[in-house]
């Protein structure tokens, strides 16, 4: 079972799709039997953000699982930790209100709060009554050992790191996809942006690691593997690969077989280069799914943005993908209300949305974001009943468009992951386009790949039969 994170409110701007990022469910593991005396201590954790932030949350729990604690419900952990996110003011106080609750329900326990918020402002959150220690983005990776220095009664015991070495998957909450960090760092400095200051600068992960990452994973039964960064596209760069992430992924799919399926989180169109174009149009377990963030259709308003690409630009890298992945489905990100965004800006925004007939549109109002440029430097011009009425219109658009891309699916089969048991005889998946399809089907069908054949919309999803005959699936 899954739970959705804590996403953005509307008056966000996002570096990183926030859908579909999921969160660990510490409440349904089970009972774990180590059939050793005492309790072992318990961890919790509590995620906000983008992907790439669940992707540290789960090594930071894979480790501290690993070294004998046990995932716990909230409430009843000796360990708390709040990945927190301010990519925006309102993503600032969502973490600080995780921060608070996760003190209030668990008043014993060791609270560690890390992860962007805790990176731009360590001494605020640390000044939050309760927290014991903040770990800033650049020590994630050491947060196991962090925490056993700072305190030292919550370290296991050597008998419960062997038994939490063994654990068979108590940290594999998700099977059906997990958020894998492939690189970390941007050096975009978007004037809206408060991420490279608290990322740093790129940083590619070795392509060994992401593999072996990956065939681990994949040896814990994890279906699908979601490719993660602050700026994926420019996986390599640091290290003058200009290919680096469609290399990676041909890597991936040559060394890891077992895996049915890599996703690809959110891309800069600069990168969605025609290789890249090229190696997911040779296999069906790249997902045929892409997010490219436009956040204006108006070359004014881009450049105003800092933004590293331009309409046409931006235009030719989505026909191209259009064009060569039949059925691609392709979600964007825009941002309404930027400063000095006049009428006929926000006109090329419909029009360039409209154009290119996105599957699916994350649409947000601009709030300025202490410590960016835009909010430093640019007057807030728009008034906020303007930028209701612009993300009220470009929102009925995006919902238009993807009941038109779902039109389009009917009488389709698709192959989809089941991946939620709604407990009324149905099931929720996702096909590999990120269509959502709702179907009936049991338990027993959880995690498996199933052609289903899609027959009608639900709201922002679709409805779907079984096909009879699974044998290929």
């Amino acid at each position: 079972m899954t739970r959705p994170l804590p996403l953005l409110t509307e008056d966000a701007a996002l570096v990183a799709a926030p859908d579909d990022v999921m969160a660990p469910d510490p409440g349904d593991q089970g009972e774990w039997s180590p059939g050793l005396e005492g309790r072992r201590h318990g961890v919790a954790f509590s995620t906000v953000g983008c992907r790439l932030n669940q992707a540290e949350t789960e090594e930071a729990l894979d480790d501290l699982v690993r070294a004998g604690l046990r995932l716990r419900r909230g409430g009843d952990a000796d360990l708390v930790v709040v990945n927190t996110c301010t990519v925006t003011r309102e993503s600032t106080a969502t973490s600080r209100k995780l921060v608070r609750r996760a003190v209030d329900n668990n008043p014993d326990a060791f609270v560690v709060v890390t992860g962007c918020y805790a990176t731009s402002d360590p001494d605020e959150a640390a000044a939050i009554e309760g927290v014991d220690l903040v770990v800033d983005n650049t020590d994630t990776e050491r947060l196991a050992e962090l925490v056993f220095e700072a305190e030292p009664a919550l370290a296991p015991t050597p008998a419960e790191r062997l038994v939490g070495a063994d654990a068979d998957d108590a940290t594999r909450r998700l099977h059906t996809r997990v958020s894998i960090r492939t690189q970390t760092g941007c050096d975009e400095h978007c004037a809206f942006c408060i991420i490279p200051s608290t990322r740093g600068p790129l940083r590619s992960r070795p392509g060994d690691e992401v593999i072996e990452d990956i065939r681990a994973r994949v040896a814990d039964g994890v279906r699908e593997a979601v490719l993660t960064g602050v700026h994926l596209g420019k996986y390599g760069a640091d290290t003058d690969d200009e290919e680096g992430l469609a290399c990676l992924v041909e890597r991936i799919l040559d060394e890891v077989p077992g895996l049915e399926r890599l996703r690809l989180s959110s891309v800069l169109p600069a990168q969605v280069t025609s290789r890249l174009i090229d190696v997911m149009a040779a296999t069906d377990r790249v997902c045929n799914h892409l997010h490219v963030p436009l956040q204006s259709g108006s070359d004014t308003i881009l450049a105003a943005m800092g933004r590293s690409y331009d309409v046409a630009l931006f235009l030719d890298r989505v026909g191209e993908a259009q064009g060569r992945l039949a059925d691609l489905g392709l979600s964007t990100d825009v941002i309404v209300g930027f400063p000095g965004e006049a009428d006929e800006d926000f006109a090329g925004t419909l029009r360039v949305v409209e154009q290119v007939g996105f599957s699916k549109l994350h649409v947000f109002r601009y709030s300025p974001r202490p410590g960016t440029r835009s909010a430093e430097t640019m007057r807030d011009s728009v008034p906020s009943q303007v930028k209701k009425h612009r993300s009220r219109e470009l929102i009925a658009l995006g919902e238009r468009l993807r009941d038109a891309f779902h039109t389009r699916m009917l009488g389709r089969e698709l192959v989809v992951i089941a991946e939620v048991d709604r407990g009324d005889g149905s099931l929720q998946g996702t096909a590999d386009n990120y269509v959502k399809v709702g179907f009936r089907g049991g338990p027993e069908l959880l995690e498996q790949r199933l052609r289903v054949r899609l027959t009608g919309l639900r709201g922002a999803a679709t409805v779907g039969e079984l096909v009879a005959d699974q044998e290929d699936r």
